[in-house]
């Protein structure tokens, strides 16, 4: 007998065993399915020959659960925008003069949203408001053969449960030389608030609009523009107790004379920002402490109070009013982010991490947010964790300086030096007066340097002792002869 014969009849008998394996599972399968098969069948015909025989029962069954799950997703489209309160700028009059210049109604009403939107972006402070959105952004679905829409049913649950949009409302004239607009809120906080803009001149319409926009979120949405004006003071780098914070406490001021207390809140808590900002750390806990007296569940409050306690290195008060706001219900990303800066700065960057991340979960696009998120992965040595945070935020706010220094120290721990320099070039050139900015740039160009001198050094040092083996290697010869 061959080999080859010997392991075929090896193979045989392990082959055999497989097939008779599977065999013995198909029989199992179908000895416990057998049953059910059989049980099912006698339904299966039955509701095969119900639904060939009668077309008129099933087409009906049919477009009823067609309805009913087309239905499913138009409930939830309704849902979401009746709980979503919109601030938009329906299209605005214009005069004929800017009409021909091909300022349209509605290309003004998105210039104007576009311009509130901004704003609304880069306050420094995650406000509660309602989302700013364009006048055609709402879709327009009809229910055949009903008198009913999506925007119809939209608009009468909104009054029914009280939530309704904001609208603000533009009309533009003509006067003399220039255009003036009439400014109106209709509906939310500050309904029938009204205002005036005029335009320096009728060239500048792109300045005008943008004033259109400014003035439209100082009757709608005043805080947030608090804010934005806030987060401008601060670039400008002046110190802390010279900076002008004069037009943002008037707004301020202005909230407070309203009868909105929900809004009195937030301006209360910019006010004690401010004293923050300018390192009156007692006077911001005195102002804190009496403004919980009238707003006792406030978490941007109690943020406040709990910042300036941590100034003043009172920490475990201050940990304990952070755990005491995030445990509200008025909580924001702004006061989980706030938390997770105290943690960085009492040592505790672990537990930063969450606290950013739950505030992610809250506003995923808060620059702020993903700023000191990369700063905690930067300090902890996650650098491709962060450069992705950060990276995120300077997407999101291109002038945001800090966010660009913080990029170029997660560069720099990986040992790209150029990337690194180029990231703190960018953010001197964003703030020429953030000292940081230069200081990092200078000490990373220091160590460009100083490796280029000591590659220099290695490669001149290196020559002299290949030479000096040529030459001793041509020596031994001699010296033996």
């Amino acid at each position: 007998m061959s080999s080859i014969q010997r392991e075929a009849r090896g193979v045989e008998p392990r082959l055999q065993g497989i097939i008779d394996a599977i065999r013995l599972w198909v029989s199992g399968v179908f000895r416990a399915l057998g049953p059910i098969l059989m049980r099912s069948l006698p339904i299966g015909l039955r509701a095969t020959k119900w639904f060939a025989s009668s077309p008129g029962d099933w087409t009906g069954w049919l477009f009823h659960w067609t309805c009913v799950v087309l239905g499913i997703p138009f409930c939830y489209m309704i849902a979401t925008a009746v709980l979503t309160p919109q601030l938009f700028v329906p299209p605005i009059d214009a005069p004929q003069s800017l009409v021909k210049r091909g300022y349209t109604e509605e290309f003004l009403a998105k210039r104007v949203t576009a311009s509130m939107d901004e704003i609304g972006r880069k306050a420094t402070v995650s406000i509660p408001h309602e989302v700013i959105t364009g006048n055609d952004s709402q879709p327009e679905i009809q229910v055949p053969g009903q008198e009913l829409s999506y925007t119809s049913t939209v608009y009468f649950l909104k009054k029914v449960v009280q939530r309704p949009d904001v609208a603000v409302r533009v009309g533009i004239t003509e006067d003399g030389d220039s255009y003036v607009a009439h400014v109106q809120v209709e509906g939310g906080s500050f309904d029938h608030r009204e205002g005036t803009v005029k335009a320096a001149s009728r060239d500048d319409i792109d300045a005008f609009i943008h004033d259109i926009g400014v003035e439209a979120m100082r009757l709608a949405e005043p805080n947030m523009l608090a804010s934005y004006l806030f987060s401008a003071v601060e670039k400008t780098g002046c110190d802390r107790d010279k900076c002008d914070f004069r037009q943002v406490e008037r707004i301020y001021d202005e909230v407070l004379k309203l009868p909105v207390p929900e809004q009195a809140e937030w301006a209360l808590a910019g006010k004690g920002l401010i004293l923050i900002t300018q390192a009156h750390w007692k006077s911001a806990e005195e102002q804190s402490r009496e403004a919980l007296a009238m707003h006792e569940h406030s978490a941007i409050l109690r943020t406040n109070l709990a910042v300036a306690l941590e100034q003043q290195q009172q920490y475990d008060e201050a940990l304990a009013e952070f755990r005491a706001s995030a445990a509200s219900k008025s909580r924001t990303a702004e006061t989980l982010r706030l938390w997770g800066d105290a943690l960085i700065h009492t040592g505790h960057p672990e537990q930063a991490l969450k606290r950013f991340a739950e505030a992610a979960r809250m506003r995923p696009d808060f620059t702020d947010n993903l700023h000191d998120w990369g700063e905690a992965l930067v300090k902890l040595g996650h650098y491709d964790d962060a450069i992705k945070k950060l990276s995120r935020a300077a997407a999101l706010n291109p002038d945001l300086a800090p966010s660009y220094i913080e990029w170029g120290r997660a560069l720099e721990g990986k040992g790209d030096l150029r990337g690194a320099a180029y990231k703190y070039a960018q953010a001197a050139d964003l703030d020429p007066h953030n000292q940081s900015a230069r200081d990092f740039l200078a000490a990373v160009k220091a160590k460009e340097t100083q490796g280029a001198g000591d590659a220099g050094k290695a490669t001149a040092n290196a020559r002299p002792t290949i030479l000096d083996n040529v030459i001793n290697v041509s020596a031994v010869p001699a010296e033996l002869e």
